[in-house]
């Protein structure tokens, strides 16, 4: 809070238009088509296209997974309507379809990556994180983004090196920052490789493990 310099509670920075960036996985396909690809993106969408289309079969795993966000996923109109079932996470043995998903995956067939960082799919996001589409009543304090239209069209995807982690003799990759995935893997490794694991009981082993990560 700019008032206080105390952090936004960590519950209101997860569902929060302020918590999005602009999505790059659709410019980061088009860029490994272009660098190593060998078929076209409308042909490399068509199985995740049909399937957005027809539908999967739920199972536990994505029942499950589903009710862990009941809360949130209730609270917003267009979440509601997309995931869930009379307010309910979509039962085991159903089977669960995404055709907006397919539709969008539909125009980027055809028109490329840039339709979806331009024009109505742009508007679209933009729209939403500014206007979070919060079910009226809903309690929860949902905080507006900035992101425009003009930060979608400016979106590049950027090439940059991985991490890189030596543990013993073997070199470990991961993904940079802003992800922490790679640095915390890092992390743990040069912790982990101070102690002869192989030599300990295993229980002690993992008691290292455990507090290293």
């Amino acid at each position: 809070f700019r008032s206080t310099g105390q952090p936004i509670p960590f519950t209101e920075r997860r569902v929060s238009g302020l918590s999005i960036g602009v999505p790059g996985v659709v410019s980061t396909w088009e860029q490994a088509l272009s660098k190593y690809g060998r078929m076209p993106l409308k042909k490399v969408l068509g199985p995740a296209t049909e399937l957005a289309r027809d539908g999967f079969v739920v199972d536990p795993e994505y029942q499950r997974r589903t009710e862990q966000n009941l809360d949130i996923l209730r609270d917003f109109t267009s979440s509601r309507d997309q995931f869930l079932v009379d307010g309910e996470a979509p039962k085991e043995g159903t089977v669960f379809r995404n055709p907006n998903l397919a539709r969008t995956y539909d125009i980027l067939a055809k028109q490329g990556p840039d339709a979806f960082y331009n024009g109505p799919i742009a508007e679209a996001i933009a729209g939403t994180v500014q206007n979070p589409p919060k079910v009226p009543g809903s309690t929860r304090n949902v905080r507006s983004g900035e992101m425009t239209v003009g930060d979608l069209k400016d979106y590049e995807a950027l090439e940059v090196a991985p991490t890189k982690v030596d543990y013993r003799g073997t070199e470990v990759y991961g993904m940079r920052p802003p992800s922490s995935g790679g640095t915390t893997v890092g992390e743990f490794l040069n912790i982990v490789e101070g102690y002869d694991l192989k030599s300990m009981p295993r229980e002690q082993a993992l008691h290292r493990m455990i507090e290293a990560s």
